[in-house]
């Protein structure tokens, strides 16, 4: 079978290669085996993955300490760091071909499923995962929507309404705000009645964003982006705040944070740190805290995950946390789709179209 493979950390173009690789065997108990139709490119894969900085940031936590390998994403071992060779993709969608013994194996057999995390990624032809990382998708939704409808959809969902627990009338400042995921956080805040401030880089992405109900979009570029907050809070600043990038920018807008207000931090899109007085923490009693969805899922209740997939699919069919798609590659188009994904001026969530 066909599968996106990478045997050694680097640029996404440069080390990712489509290879003939065994198609595998059968599925264990409590285990499904996908044939995968269609997989996203996240930054996530195309940065994170492949390029090493998960394994990097994962080594420096404190129970991997002292180890080289057998990494693990949590701190009981349950999740490793796939060895290399890997293939990528944390996320798609496919059909159940044949499952392992088990309730929860067995009544997926046949069905579309969104599979999620599995030990290898999602850019090959068939995969076998835990039935519980093969989530059946509604019949409602477009092979694209169902590929996209978890990384990006319960980050967004389970940052705004469990973590910051965001209010009507509350202040949201985020970075990236032309992203797909500041998109949904700009739409979760027109339904639950929070205002956004979206940072932008690019005065051609503002009208788009207003359309989509953005309250205020700011341009880092040519605007003095800590006055502008001031003149919107009344002085007051925000009560919460979103970063994906890392860096001056995050630093910076933690001054924006009001009394008692709260940053999440949720991705790395450059390596820079962050740089910030302590008193900038201490005297308006804010907070920085990092957020990283399977973790925070992992030691949550069945029901709780149930629920929270429940809204969250409910907010995908109501057009709030559904993906724009962009362009979708056939699978051997890899490196079109790579440089795509690279392209500032991109439209849209890139996918690949593995199978039929």
């Amino acid at each position: 079978m066909k599968a996106l493979v990478f045997e050694s950390y680097g640029k996404a173009q440069e080390v990712l290669k489509l290879k003939d690789i065994p198609e595998p065997g059968s599925p264990k108990e409590g285990e499904v085996k996908v044939k995968m139709l269609m997989s996203p490119l996240n930054p996530s894969d195309v940065y994170n993955t492949i390029e090493g900085t998960y394994k990097n940031a994962v080594s420096k936590t404190i129970w991997n300490h002292d180890k080289e390998d057998d990494l693990s994403i949590d701190p009981f071992g349950e999740r490793k760091i796939p060895a290399l060779p890997n293939i990528p993709g944390i996320e798609g969608v496919g059909v159940v071909v044949e499952a392992g013994k088990g309730f929860l194996s067995k009544r997926l057999m046949g069905k579309r499923v969104a599979v999620v995390g599995g030990d290898k990624g999602n850019w090959q032809e068939y995969n076998i995962v835990s039935a519980k990382q093969a989530l059946p998708v509604n019949k409602s939704l477009s092979d694209a929507e169902a590929a996209t409808s978890f990384v990006n959809p319960m980050t967004a969902y389970i940052m705004i309404k469990e973590v910051l627990k965001c209010k009507t009338g509350d202040f949201l400042l985020q970075s990236a705000g032309n992203s797909e995921l500041g998109k949904m956080v700009i739409r979760l805040g027109k339904k639950f009645g929070f205002k956004t401030i979206s940072l932008i880089r690019n005065d051609e992405q503002r009208n788009h964003l207003m359309k989509l109900g953005a309250d205020h979009v700011l341009n880092i570029k040519t605007q003095d982006f800590k006055k502008e907050v001031y003149n919107i809070t009344n002085g007051q600043g925000a009560q919460c705040a979103l970063d994906p990038i890392g860096g001056d920018l995050p630093s910076k807008m933690l001054q924006c944070l009001g009394l008692k207000g709260k940053m999440l931090v949720y991705g790395t899109l450059t390596t820079d740190p962050l740089t910030f007085s302590p008193r900038d923490l201490m005297t308006p009693l804010s907070s920085v805290e990092g957020f990283f969805v399977t973790n925070w899922l992992s030691d949550k209740s069945l029901l709780k995950k149930l629920g929270i997939i429940k809204r969250v699919g409910k907010l995908i069919s109501e057009g709030v946390l559904n993906s724009e798609v962009g362009k979708i590659y056939p699978f051997e188009d890899y490196l079109k789709a790579i440089e795509d994904v690279n392209n500032p001026g991109n439209k849209g969530k890139v996918l690949l179209k593995i199978s039929e």
